[in-house]
Formats: C-alpha cells, structure tokens, sequence
C-alpha cells in the first residue's frame, strides 16, 4: 500500500528533509502561474497510542459501560485487564489503524526513492504547453528521471493540477538534488519556464568491517561484521557472498541437524531480524579454485556481499558492497607445511610425555629455478620440543612448482600446549635460507594419560583390592 506523505517542501520537515530552494524564474518575469509541489511517497506506520487498562468488575457502572463500548480500532480504546498469556498488538501501545507519516524522513543507500511531483495552475487563466523535467543530480552524475518538455501536450485549466510519479534506486552516498523545471506557454503565446531544486541526504544502512585470517595452505577464513546503523529494525532476506573468481567458499552459518546434515535456510541466527545498533559477525571459508595457484595466495580480492532486506512496513532494500579485500599475503620461495604422517589418524593422533612423535613436512617450491635442499636443526630456536635422531637431512634437487615430504623425528620434555619451532630448510645452489620459526602447535599428555599406564594402574588398583 503505496500513500504520500508530507511535501517535501514542508518548512516543518524533521531532520533529514530536504531543503527546497526558491523557484528560479529565467525568463525574468515574476509571477508564475504554475506552482511545483514535491512529495515523497511511502508505506503508513502503525499508529501509536497509550491505551488505558482497567479492571473489570461485575457491578455496571456508566464508567464501566462506557470504556467497554468503546471500538478496540479506536485510538482512545481501552482494555480491561485480564490474566491471560496472548499477548495482542495493542499491548504494544500499537492500534489497527494506519498513519501517513508526517516528515520526510530518512533515505539509505540501496532504497527505492518513489516521489510525486505536482504541477498546479495557481491562476485563473488556462496554461499550454505544460511540460515537466525531473533530474536527480549526485555529486557524480545526473539522472533523467522523467521528461515530457520536448513533447509538451497538457492543458491546465484553472485551478487543477497533473501528477508525476517517478522511482529511482538510491546507489550512492552523501547530498543529492531533485531538480524540477517545468515549462509552460500563457495564453498571450510566450513561452515560460522555472526550475526548483531539492536537497536531501542519503546515509549508509549498513556498516560493514571484516577480519582476515589467512593459513598457510592457502585457504581463507573471512569474517564479516554486519551492524544496522539505520533508525529502524531490518528483516534480512538475502545475506549472500560472491566469491571473485579465483576462490570456491563455504558459508559456515547455517545450522546442523543431529547427523550432521545442513538445515536448508536455516541460520545460526534463527530469525532474520536486526534492530537499531546490532551486530552480526559471519563467517565464510575461502579455498583456492585450483590447488596451489599462485594468484589465490597472493590476490587481494577475495568477493562481495550482497545484501537484501526489508524495513518495518516492507519496504526494500539491496546493497552490494564493493570488493572485499586483504592485505595481500608475501609468498615466499619456499613454503613449509606440517602433516600427520597417516592422514586417517590425524584426528586420533596423541603426543605423550618423553616419547617420540613424527611429523611430516611438506616443502614446495615456488620459486622460477630448481633447488637442491637441505633441512637442518638450528637448537637454539628449540624450545621443549626437540629433533630426534639427525640434525640434518637431505632432500635432494627439487623443480620449480614441485613439492617433496619427509618425514621427521620429535621428542617432547614438558606437557601441555608447545610450539615445534627451530628448523632450517636451505638451498645449497643459491644459498636460500628460510627459518621456520612455528611450525605447529601439538597438545603433549603426562605420562599417567598414556594407555599402558591406565592398564597398569588399573591392575594395580584390581590387586590391591583383592589383597584387602
């Protein structure tokens, strides 16, 4: 249900009215028979009310009679109170009845701006020749919105008026203008024309910051912050994210039934409202089209986010935000990656207390010149995870864009989270020497937390109790 609202020309507009400028009269001739009137069109909001409760009572009363008369679509309706759980719209200090809003109000980015321009014949002589030009000027461009002066064919009689209705999608941010000019011929057969402007301010809806986190197998985990800024509550109906072209994603906010299958539509949010000043953080995970392609490590666009939702009264809005980007990732000649040596027990694997453990490390090269490496233990970098057995290790001659695994000895000393760190990989061609000062991270169990010694005390426990 489309309604006008108040002109914006209203001197008793509120905050964020645009501010009409006086009519410019280019012939040089004062007065002009026409007049323009501008006027925004929009959805009615609910009207508010204080309604006024009241104990029912079984002696009538004319006080009594009266408030239980009264219409419930009435403004001033009143409502006993009564002790039930359904909670009804009235309780809200809200009524069934619709209200045309009184001032201009606020215009975001990504709405539809619909505005009626009316030209009204003032005088008491009959106008040719009416013709209507509507612009809508940014501080980059200018739209023609509407234009019949080149084909003028309305005639105003005395006293009556012809409507314009014209739509345009806002697409940017700061001060626009609605220019209007019409153009007219008196009925002595010269020819008139005057133009007014309209000056009104478009804010941004939405605020939108981002977090990176880039691992070292090229994947990235984008994290994105989601703030209504808007004076009312939105109902998102789209939240969607467009890759660029050389990454694949997975949205990782919707929900999981209990076999671990994804609810269609459904959010981890649950419902789709945002209020003024909320915040919702999403969170997408990025992986390479094609496996070690270069540009994905090192590009800085990673996609856009495109918006949909829906005001209060059902007004839209879409927003796509310009390209999301990072601060692009050094990728270094040499790249270093750890991994289990069985993949299938990556998950079950365990490090235990003074007991030695292998992993596995993964060297690519992405330099343009083949290298002959050597990885080698630099023991002052250690700390309480040490390398087992030799101190170096060839790996031999190695391609440009080719990768080589091996496989590598540690021995933990303290318990708890610790850092692998202290290895060299070095390139005995060039003299490349690249220090790998973290590694990964492993959880080391005590030695109480090892199988054989829950079996043994077990036993112990089970021969103690049968001595007893």
């Amino acid at each position: 249900m489309t309604t006008y609202t108040s002109s914006i020309s209203s001197p008793n507009s509120g905050p964020g009215s645009v501010s009409p400028s006086l009519s410019l009269p280019d012939d040089g001739q004062t007065p002009h028979l026409l007049s323009i009137r501008v006027l925004r069109l929009s959805r009615p909001q609910l009207a508010t009310h204080a309604p006024v409760y009241y104990e029912a009572s079984q002696h009538l009363t004319p006080l009594f009679e009266g408030l239980e008369s009264l219409s419930i679509s009435d403004l001033a309706a009143s409502h006993p109170i009564i002790a039930q759980d359904a909670i009804q719209i009235r309780d809200f200090g809200l009524s069934q009845i619709l209200q045309l809003p009184s001032t201009f109000g606020n215009i975001y980015l990504g709405e539809t701006l619909s505005t009626l321009v009316s030209v009204n014949n003032e005088s008491q002589q009959v106008v040719h020749q009416v013709g209507i030009k509507i612009e809508l000027q940014t501080s980059s461009q200018r739209f023609v919105l509407s234009d019949t002066t080149t084909t003028p064919c309305t005639t105003l009689d005395p006293h009556t008026t012809t409507d314009t209705t014209v739509a345009h999608e806002i697409k940017e941010l700061g001060v626009h203008i609605l220019v209007c000019s019409i153009a007219y011929t008196m009925p002595d057969g010269k020819k008139r024309h005057t133009r007014k402007f309209y000056k009104f301010q478009v804010s941004n809806p939405l605020a939108v910051k981002t977090k990176i986190n880039n691992r070292m197998d090229g994947t990235v985990f984008l994290e994105t912050q989601l703030q209504n800024v808007s004076a009312g509550p939105m109902h998102l109906e789209r939240m969607r994210f467009e890759p660029s072209d050389h990454f694949d994603f997975n949205d990782l906010n919707q929900r999981y039934n209990g076999r671990g299958e994804i609810e269609p539509s459904v959010s981890v949010f649950g419902d789709a409202f945002i209020h003024p000043q909320d915040i919702r953080q999403y969170l997408y995970l990025l992986t390479p089209r094609k496996a070690n392609d270069r540009m994905a490590r090192t590009t800085n666009a990673l996609g856009k986010l495109d918006i949909v939702w829906r005001s209060a009264m059902g007004d839209i809005g879409r927003l796509q935000t310009s390209q999301l980007t990072r601060k692009a990732p050094v990728l270094e000649d040499l790249e270093v990656q750890p991994f289990w040596k069985n993949m299938l027990e990556e998950s079950s694997a365990r490090v235990y207390l003074e007991t030695p453990f292998q992993l596995g490390l993964r060297i690519r090269n992405h330099s343009g010149q083949s290298m002959k490496l050597v990885v080698s233990a630099v023991k002052t970098k250690m700390g309480s995870v040490l390398l087992s057995g030799l101190s170096s290790r060839q790996l031999g001659d190695l391609a440009p864009g080719q990768s080589t695994e091996t496989q590598i000895e540690f021995f933990p000393l303290t318990p708890g989270l610790q850092r692998v760190t202290g290895l060299r990989v070095m390139d005995l061609l060039t003299g490349y020497m690249k220090d790998v000062d973290h590694l990964c991270d492993v959880f080391v169990l005590s030695g109480q937390d090892m199988p054989f010694c829950s079996d043994r005390l077990a036993e112990q426990k089970s021969q103690e109790e049968e001595e007893c």
